[in-house]
């Protein structure tokens, strides 16, 4: 069917036709309607495009969907029902500043840089340290968040921590995206109509639309990230705890300023102890858990595990803006 799907304030997922602009039907008597049965009758919808209805909240948004939260739970690998489950739950008073949960799509080029391993014996952070060597191309990546914002505040703010603090915010989808490059690289003019300058950036702004598994994504992955609100509590603490005493730690010393005509000095990055402790702890229990599934598989046999290189398949050459570009990566 083609159509948009509708975020309701009522908490009711809706959708409407494109032939029938008057009228919006709730997805659910639509799946009961015609494909009862259908366990997989909400991926129909997965790509077709989401209006936000005014004074919606993150509450709404989840008791809409929670007829599918099984499917999505196992779309998202996080834990929908268990969300679903902690904002039915009282709260206590919002201590958060946060006005509205934003949507918004952004993309980003930046110069690519020539990736050098980890000498036998170095530091980390001399490694991070290190000076960088460009290449000719570029890094252009783009992604769909959802963060918290503040009126006047240019700030995003993130979502992660505790979702009684956000559960009752409105969510509001952007409809313009932006493309954002450094102003060293010099990929976007400033004289040219529309473009806009911010700290070391220019970015332009161009309309876009969001699809429905965008805007799940946007909130689960980006937005709440943990698997559920019970994992984000302990990580919470655990960060706490971490930082505890690094305000003690915290250089007294202010920035001199730069004398005319002197050059700004490079930033040096510090990596402060533990910083990485729970990224090192999830890359291990990833590991263990594969190693597991592994020895599964292979005990079980009845179809080959193959071990070593798999060679991907590459096209002899690439044709770009009328260019060819050789499997070398020379044009």
């Amino acid at each position: 069917m083609e159509g948009q799907l509708i975020f309701c304030s009522d908490s009711i997922l809706r959708f409407r036709s494109d032939y029938d602009q008057t009228t919006a039907l709730p997805l659910l008597s639509i799946q009961k309607t015609i494909s009862n049965t259908d366990p997989f009758f909400l991926l129909r919808f997965f790509r077709h495009t989401v209006l936000i209805e005014e004074r919606t909240t993150l509450a709404n948004i989840f008791f809409a969907i929670e007829p599918w939260k099984e499917l999505l739970t196992a779309y998202l690998d996080r834990d929908v029902g268990a969300y679903i489950d902690e904002i039915r739950k009282p709260s206590q008073p919002t201590t958060w500043d946060l006005e509205w949960i934003g949507i918004d799509r952004r993309n980003s080029v930046y110069r690519a840089y020539q990736h050098q391993d980890m000498r036998d014996g170095e530091d980390f952070t001399a490694w991070l340290n290190r000076e960088r060597i460009p290449i000719g191309e570029f890094d252009i990546e783009s992604s769909c968040d959802a963060s918290g914002f503040i009126k006047g505040d240019k700030e995003r703010w993130s979502l992660s921590e505790n979702v009684h603090e956000i559960k009752n915010l409105p969510v509001i989808l952007y409809n313009k995206q932006t493309l954002m490059t450094l102003q060293k690289d010099e990929l976007l003019r400033e004289s040219a109509s529309g473009v806009n300058n911010i700290d070391r950036g220019r970015f332009v702004y161009g309309e876009t639309s969001f699809s429905f598994y965008e805007v799940m994504e946007a909130i689960f992955i980006s937005g709440l990230f943990f698997h559920s609100p019970l994992v984000a509590e302990s990580s919470y603490e655990e960060l706490k705890n971490s930082f505890s005493g690094l305000e003690n730690e915290v250089s007294k010393e202010t920035e001199p300023n730069l004398a005319d005509g002197e050059e700004e000095k490079p930033l040096k990055i510090e990596v402060a102890d533990g910083a990485f402790d729970s990224l090192i702890s999830h890359m291990e229990s990833e590991t263990e858990n594969w190693q597991l599934i592994k020895k599964q598989c292979q005990k079980e046999g009845s179809l080959p595990v193959r071990i070593g290189v798999i060679t991907p398949a590459k096209p002899p050459e690439l044709r770009l803006c009328g260019e060819i570009y050789r499997d070398s990566g020379e044009a």
